[in-house]
């Protein structure tokens, strides 16, 4: 009988990962309120105690979604770098993406913003000006930079607005991403 290789060993969690997953989550769908240490515990099937040896309280958990936030930055970055698209039209098809994780943590934090404005909002900024910067630098121009970023803004307002539902309507679909990037490729061209 032949042998059959025993199978992988199933990748090892992250119990850190595991806790800001289920704080965004409860942050997103219940509100801040919801995400209370208990909560997010609970969340993350993990006890009071294995929770607050990662995160000593909720300014933590927030402190560490920003740091997610930010190293979820550096990855986006890195795949635009890997892929033929030029960097503003990578972050308007990016942006559309609601449920990814970059996306899904940024409005979590933007919800957290209003009761952690000093440890939220430096970390928003600094994400927005780290793409910024490499927007100018692919465009060469500083108002159409900006015009990228905030319409970037608005594919991942309406496309977390229009949320899973199947019926919803999509008007931050592919064919809007679209025409969006052929926008930006026409202002590019006039301002050559």
């Amino acid at each position: 009988m032949p042998e059959h290789p025993s199978p992988a060993p199933a990748p090892r969690r992250n119990r850190r990962d595991d806790l800001l997953d289920a704080f965004a989550r409860l942050v997103l769908e219940q509100g801040e309120r919801a995400a209370t240490l208990e909560a997010v515990a609970a969340a993350a099937d993990v006890s009071k105690g294995g929770l607050l040896y990662h995160f000593s309280s909720r300014e933590a958990l927030v402190a560490g979604l920003c740091e997610r936030f930010a190293a979820l930055v550096e990855a986006d970055i890195a795949a635009a770098t890997e892929h033929e698209r030029s960097l503003a039209e990578w972050y308007l098809r990016t942006s559309s993406d609601y449920d990814s994780p970059l996306e899904r943590t940024m409005a979590a934090l933007m919800r957290l913003a209003q009761h952690h404005d000093a440890v939220v909002r430096p970390a928003l900024l600094a994400g927005r000006e780290r793409w910024y910067a490499l927007i100018l630098d692919d465009l060469g121009d500083e108002r159409l930079a900006h015009a990228v970023l905030l319409l970037g803004d608005g594919v991942a307002y309406n496309s977390e607005m229009e949320g899973p539902a199947p019926d919803a309507p999509r008007r931050s679909s592919a064919a809007t991403v679209d025409g969006l990037v052929e926008l930006v490729r026409a202002l590019r061209m006039l301002r050559s």
